[in-house]
């Protein structure tokens, strides 16, 4: 009974807030499927040219100066990044291909952040920044995520452990080598002379020390309202999602803020229905109405 009540007053509490009109991040499985669908281009259907507009610039900005939006952050990844990227400049840590918020939290790319952390915390990096506060480009991010139909992503990981993780995670790698791209492909002898040569200046003990040092400044506070990876924007730039979705916040086509477009209004009023219908049922369950 007490949590069949929980989950009532729950879905009362989601029906107070505007289905995307909530000042904090909406998560994925909270955003309805009909209203985002209509949403992707519903910016410029909603008597209103300038309100889903949203400047986006290309800054370098300190990496250290970015903070984590997701938890899950695996070690064994963002190291073979690094890497991979001072052996062979794959994958590009300096030019990110990562979304951030105006106040400084990423998107997508926690693990190339990492990683760059684990050369080199001082390193300038480029991003796309976005001027909104986290929460908001969280929620225009998964709109864009439930409009297209892509399936969140679940993740392991957690940032608070990544510096305590790190040597064991060295070691294995010189032992042992790894699965992870891009070094998967190199002998665990290869990847030590790597640490050596390209993080130590040829010392290999230097730049285990190097790695292990930095790894401890990499910011691990997440963002108060950071909903778990499953319920994260899935945002890639292999299949064009990424500057496609940069396009459509500059250009104002994404409908997530008010107006609404007659489309999306109709989207969150049958997502509204189904939770009053399954409020009801368990009003019923309880004994609260018959």
């Amino acid at each position: 009974m007490e949590k069949i009540l929980r989950l009532i007053d729950e879905k009362l509490q989601a029906l107070r807030e505007d289905a995307f009109g909530s000042d904090k991040a909406i998560p994925l499985s909270k955003i309805p499927a009909a209203a985002a669908k209509a949403a992707l281009d519903g910016g410029k259907k909603d008597q209103n040219d300038t309100d889903d507009v949203v400047d986006t610039s290309k800054p370098p900005v300190p990496v250290s100066s970015l903070s984590p939006m997701q938890k899950e952050v695996i070690p064994e990844k963002a190291l073979s990044f690094a890497l991979g990227f001072v052996d062979a400049g794959d994958p590009d840590l300096t030019d990110m291909e990562a979304i951030i918020s105006n106040d400084g939290y990423i998107m997508d790319g926690h693990h190339r952040w990492a990683a760059r952390t684990l050369l080199d915390p001082t390193a300038q990096v480029k991003v796309d920044k976005v001027d909104m506060p986290a929460d908001d480009v969280v929620t225009a991010l998964n709109v864009y995520t439930k409009g297209k139909g892509i399936p969140g992503n679940s993740g392991k990981g957690d940032v608070a452990k990544f510096a305590s993780l790190i040597p064991g995670v060295i070691d294995t790698f010189i032992t042992k080598g790894t699965t992870w791209w891009p070094m998967k492909d190199k002998t665990p002898e290869e990847i030590k002379k790597i640490i050596a040569d390209k993080v130590g200046d040829g010392d290999f003990e230097k730049g285990k020390a190097t790695l292990i040092a930095n790894a401890k400044k990499l910011p691990t506070e997440l963002h108060p309202n950071a909903p778990s990876r499953i319920d994260m924007p899935v945002i890639d730039a292999k299949t064009g999602d990424y500057k496609t979705v940069l396009n459509k916040l500059k250009a104002g086509e994404l409908d997530f803020k008010e107006p609404f477009a007659p489309e999306t209004k109709d989207g969150m009023g049958k997502k509204e229905k189904e939770n009053l219908q399954e409020i009801k049922r368990w009003q019923k369950l309880a004994g609260i109405i018959k």
